[in-house]
């Protein structure tokens, strides 16, 4: 009888643990997406582009949706623009004003119950707390940018290699959201120069990361169910950038995977729209403070 009794002891704890381990995260996205993956590259300017040099890039565009003329607010710098995709509007409400910003320079219109103005990771754990969320960056500045405690996997790394093999890790993890920064172009831009040789090189080695990365979504089994989108913060010319020039503001803006409807995005997009596309296609509630709009016009469900 005891053994009988342990028998079936040992076969509910198999059972608990199985359903417990196996019990999928329900999101109500409207193009179906149970994963955003966000690829992001500091100074990829969209005056650079040449699809046929970037067939990675050129597979997304021909099999996704896309657009050269995503806007930066101004200064095109940095930390400004990279917040103002992370939370949904532009520097006047989330108070990022310069290039390195580690804090708000001027006070948020608006601070939430953890004291910050919201941002992606914190919209989409205060609408799923069983997301899975990460981040990894080469660029020290962008840990300043969001609420981590809103993120599972924070990994500041040293130089884009490092940003690969631990992308490669967070996707194998097969996130609910996980961002992931490249910051050669700009590194190179300001080194050697935009549009150099050097820089155009950059550009195929970011192509490169970017189809290896798209192979890793395949292994980890979910790209049937991810979205993929590519983003940068800002262009350049000669070793700088920061002006109110579209070679400067100007980035490229790709969507691609579950749900993305083929072709040119003409609907009008800046960089406050990107945090609001995401919250769109993961089902997350937008702050009313956030002023961006999601691009719905590029997936086959509005």
């Amino acid at each position: 009888m005891l053994k009988k009794c342990l028998t079936i002891a040992a076969a509910l704890v198999v059972f608990v643990a199985f359903t417990t381990t196996s019990r999928a995260l329900e999101i109500n996205s409207p193009v179906g997406a149970k994963h955003v993956i966000w690829l992001g590259f500091d100074g990829f300017g969209a005056h650079y582009v040449n699809w046929d040099e970037l067939p990675n890039m050129k597979k997304m565009k021909e099999n996704g949706a896309w657009t050269l003329h995503m806007r930066s607010v101004l200064p095109s710098s940095s930390a400004i623009n990279w917040e103002t995709q992370l939370v949904g509007a532009p520097s006047e409400s989330h108070g990022y004003r310069t290039w390195g910003s580690k804090e708000p320079d001027i006070p948020p219109i608006f601070v939430g119950e953890n004291g910050r103005f919201p941002d992606i990771f914190h919209v989409i754990k205060q609408t799923y707390p069983d997301a899975k969320t990460s981040c990894v960056y080469s660029w020290l500045g962008i840990g300043f940018l969001y609420d981590k405690a809103a993120v599972d996997v924070d990994r500041p790394v040293e130089g884009d290699p490092a940003v690969f093999e631990q992308g490669k890790a967070l996707i194998a993890d097969k996130p609910t959201f996980s961002f992931i920064y490249f910051g050669d172009p700009d590194r190179t831009g300001h080194s050697i120069g935009w549009g150099t040789p050097e820089y155009q090189n950059t550009l195929k080695a970011m192509d490169d990361y970017i189809g290896k990365l798209l192979e890793e979504i395949e292994k980890a089994g979910i790209a049937d169910d991810t979205v993929v989108l590519f983003s940068a913060d800002h262009g350049g010319s000669e070793k700088g950038h920061g002006d109110g020039r579209l070679d400067h503001m100007e980035v490229p803006f790709l969507i691609y995977g579950k749900g993305v409807k083929a072709g040119e995005i003409t609907d009008t997009v800046v960089h406050y729209d990107l945090a609001a596309t995401i919250a769109w296609v993961l089902g997350a509630k937008q702050p009313q403070a956030w002023r961006g709009l999601p691009v719905k016009s590029a997936f086959d469900a509005q």
